[in-house]
């Protein structure tokens, strides 16, 4: 049964919904604390007016709300800036995955098409993917691409990031045009 957190800001309506999906919730609990948002809170990388959820651990990635949207912090260590460029948004658009249950790979992969698509093949996309890689499912419900070649396309896209999974961040939905049309909760299969 899913169990309800109400807001730490001591109001009584729920805000988010643990669905039960981190298979070890304890290794995962956040620690991108507040200290940490001003690096976000940098002109460029959200929208102004972006509303930041204040730190609580114990919110956890997985869980379900209509009012925040969850963030790792890794796609952002890229250079990455959101609203996400068009092909990387047409990739989560498509898919209907969640932006915190994608792997670094997974980022990885979808920065490196972006770039040679804006520079060498401005008609890729996303269903192109098919061609190099499959949609996976790896641990918690976590999604990464699984090559269909034993030659890679982008080589070195598969190395891990330290503590990823715990370094999340929540956005108000309704303070950035658009953002309250992304998934509410995680996907346990996925498909382009």
């Amino acid at each position: 049964m899913a169990r309800q957190t109400r807001s730490s800001s001591g109001d009584s309506t729920p805000t988010f919904i643990h669905k039960n999906i981190l298979q070890d919730p304890e290794k995962e609990i956040c620690s991108f604390d507040s200290a940490h948002l001003p690096a976000l809170k940098s002109p460029g990388i959200f929208p102004d007016g972006t509303v930041f959820r204040p730190f609580d651990r114990e919110i956890r990635s997985d869980m379900v709300s209509n009012e925040w949207l969850c963030f790792n912090t890794f796609p952002f260590t890229l250079g990455l800036r959101f609203p996400f460029p068009d092909f990387i948004s047409e990739f989560f658009h498509v898919t209907n995955i969640s932006f915190s249950q994608t792997m670094p790979m997974l980022w990885r992969v979808l920065l490196v098409l972006d770039r040679i698509k804006n520079a060498h093949i401005p008609d890729l996309s996303i269903h192109d993917l098919l061609l190099a890689y499959q949609l996976r499912c790896h641990g918690s419900c976590r999604f990464l691409f699984y090559s269909t070649s034993s030659d890679p396309l982008i080589l070195r896209a598969t190395r891990n990031e330290e503590e990823w999974k715990s370094k999340f961040f929540f956005v108000k939905r309704n303070s950035i045009p658009g953002l309250a049309e992304h998934p509410v909760k995680w996907l346990r299969k996925g498909r382009i």
